[in-house]
């Protein structure tokens, strides 16, 4: 009886785990919509993290009276706590970032998305910063000043020719790929997206040169194609191309 109640509990854990981790795959190859698939880890969060606790107590239990179970309370116990990790540090991004899917380092005349205009897309390509962002009264570009100041236009040493260079190598080096290389009134743009290894979401990443004088003004948009909230991610990879930007000029 033990042994079947400790072998139940390992089985319910591992199987939340499985629908956890099952959320995003199912979503990247089209099983079902991004949204079914971000239900199934708010549905399953609870329950994994209870099955977790559960799986432990019987993994301690198993040491005392069934031993030849063991291995896989434990093992169940440490898959479900993983698994719960995963809406707990969703909801932690969720609430330490606004709730916006547009990250731009100018305001007023933003990188636009062009060539990732033609893909299939939930939310348009059009920049529209003068919108209320979710949740609040301030507008979309207000709400990213508040949260990330730090993102503002870079000003390099060089030529656009030999930074747009380097930001090829940072862009290809960050797992993105370039749909578009060209010159334009506004001067080098290129084109980008990045695809999350998880879920499959598809951002577009848009990188402006423009020459000042005897430097580089670096401009750069991150958009998602799909979703409210990227959960901050959007601006940290704008974040992270203008520092390794940063060190391929250093």
């Amino acid at each position: 009886m033990l042994r079947s109640l400790i072998l139940l509990v390992s089985l319910a854990a591992v199987g939340l785990s499985l629908a956890i981790l099952a959320a995003g795959p199912g979503t990247r190859f089209g099983l079902w919509e991004y949204s079914i698939g971000l239900q199934i880890i708010r549905v399953a969060a609870l329950p994994v993290l209870i099955a977790a606790g559960l799986s432990a107590v019987a993994f301690i239990i198993s040491l005392i009276a069934v031993r030849e179970v063991a291995l896989m309370a434990i093992l169940a116990a440490v898959m479900a706590g993983a698994a719960g990790y995963v809406p707990i540090k969703m909801k932690t991004l969720f609430e330490a970032n606004p709730i916006i899917h547009d990250i731009t380092t100018d305001f007023a005349n933003p990188p636009p998305i062009i060539m990732g205009a033609s893909f299939a897309r939930q939310n348009p390509a059009d920049y529209v910063g003068d919108e209320k962002a979710p949740g609040g009264d301030a507008t979309i570009a207000e709400a990213q000043r508040e949260a990330f100041p730090d993102i503002a236009p870079l000003l390099l040493d060089g030529s656009v020719d030999a930074n747009a260079e380097n930001a090829r190598n940072v862009i290809e080096a960050m797992g993105m790929v370039i749909l578009s290389d060209a010159s334009s009134e506004d001067g080098q743009l290129i084109e980008a997206t990045y695809t999350s290894a998880w879920f499959g979401f598809i951002d577009d990443f848009v990188v402006r040169l423009q020459p000042i004088g005897l430097k580089t003004r670096i401009d750069v948009r991150s958009k998602s194609r799909v979703g409210m909230s990227d959960l901050g991610a959007n601006a940290r990879r704008v974040q992270a191309f203008f520092e390794k930007l940063e060190e391929q000029t250093n």
